[in-house]
């Protein structure tokens, strides 16, 4: 990790090649810790996908015809929203993003189709991707634009496939809150005696009051979506075991494997080996 991953940047990638370009660009990256009142403002212009990502802190987005509140770990996507602003709610972390090109409404078409454009969990994907591009402009001192490029492509993969699955009816508030910051936080949550202090209740009740509610303890509700967050990243056949156990929020690679296995009966290997691969009409060359 860069060590200055967290703190305010501005990070416009090189212009990539006239093929790259047409199917996807980044052309600038905001990191962006604020306090609670700060306002950004912007413009998106013809063609421009303005992503915005909640890592810790609440965020309020809002443009002409859109409005949402981010809670932590929830990204949030304006297609040509012309003038907008972000506001933090309270203090925390966000990134900000810029797209172009026709690779972003292929991808997230379904998604644009029917409005649907809060990702819960997103924002693992988007810091993800801005981690990365804040690694090559301290080794290189510019960005290159079709690293840049492919960098979008894998984050926009990762959105489309955010599993939905995790939602559950659980006819408690306090449950219900907890299965939300699992969700949107399980890469940086240190475990139940977090999510209990933060929920302000002792671990013992949550998990009583958790496991009546939905069959599994919350530790179990966090391991799972962890390992199915994993199944993902292992989708690409470019990823490391080391590099996919701390992106879930795994300790190491050895206890992730070990997780891994008892909850799949594979290894993190035998899965990479055998997972479905995404369409090759959904891979293009970007030059790196």
């Amino acid at each position: 990790m860069s060590p200055r991953a967290n703190e305010k940047r501005d990070i416009r990638p090189a212009d990539p090649a006239a093929a790259v370009r047409d199917l996807l660009t980044l052309p600038r990256l905001r990191v962006l810790p604020l306090a609670a009142g700060d306002r950004i403002a912007g413009y998106g212009q013809t063609g421009d996908y303005i992503l915005s990502a909640a890592v810790q802190g609440n965020l309020t987005v809002s443009a002409y015809d859109h409005y949402a509140l981010l809670d932590p770990g929830q990204a949030y996507l304006l297609a040509e929203p012309g003038e907008y602003t972000l506001q933090a709610v309270s203090s925390g972390l966000y990134f900000l993003l810029q797209l172009r090109g026709e690779l972003t409404p292929r991808l997230l078409a379904e998604r644009l189709a029917q409005n649907n454009l809060l990702f819960h969990g997103g924002a693992a994907a988007v810091r993800e991707a801005a981690m990365s591009l804040a690694v090559l402009e301290d080794e290189q001192g510019e960005v290159p634009g079709e690293a840049a490029s492919a960098l979008a492509y894998a984050m926009l993969m990762k959105l489309q496939d955010l599993p939905s699955a995790f939602r559950v009816d659980a006819g408690s508030p306090l449950v219900e809150a907890a299965v939300a910051i699992i969700q949107e936080e399980f890469p940086f949550l240190e475990g139940v005696d977090e999510l209990a202090k933060r929920l302000e209740v002792s671990a013992a009740h949550l998990g009583r009051v958790f496991t009546k509610k939905t069959g599994v303890s919350p530790g179990k509700y966090i391991t799972r979506v962890r390992v199915e967050y994993a199944k993902l990243l292992l989708r690409d056949p470019d990823t490391t075991i080391s590099y996919v156990a701390e992106a879930s929020g795994f300790a190491n690679a050895n206890y992730f494997a070990k997780v891994f296995r008892r909850e799949t009966g594979l290894s993190p290997t035998e899965y990479l080996a055998g997972a479905p691969r995404r369409p090759a009409v959904h891979t293009p060359h970007f030059g790196i």
